[in-house]
């Protein structure tokens, strides 16, 4: 078998994204994968990108062999670093804020079925 790491396209109509997979060379290219190594969003700007280093260095070794496009991106990794997607908490974080709390209109005021309920014992 010769196994091969490329993109593997998902996502709608005019917003691509990709998963970086390894694969036997004779499937299709959305077909059966034997690994997810990474993803990456070239929508946003800038791009999402994430490898698992350490595994494509396994599978190199294992001789499957990365196409033109993932070893584009391998050498943006080795070079940049990793852009994984931000999540709720980094957000805030990146931007310098603290995270956002809901805050309610009646701050440090009991509701009155609380007031209720305690006056009653």
């Amino acid at each position: 078998m010769g196994a091969v790491i490329r993109l593997q396209r998902a996502g709608a109509r005019n917003r691509p994204f990709f998963r970086v997979v390894v694969m036997d060379s004779r499937k299709q290219r959305d077909g059966a994968f034997l690994e997810k190594l990474g993803y990456y969003d070239p929508v946003p700007n800038p791009d999402l990108l994430y490898l698992d280093t350490e595994r494509i260095r396994y599978w190199i070794g294992q001789g499957a062999q990365p196409s033109v496009s993932v070893r584009s991106l391998i050498k943006r990794v080795e070079k940049h670093g990793n852009r994984p997607a931000p999540t709720a908490g980094t957000t805030a974080a990146l931007a310098g804020e603290a995270a956002a709390q809901p805050v309610s209109p009646h701050e440090g005021e009991t509701s009155p079925a609380a007031a209720g309920d305690s006056a009653g014992a």
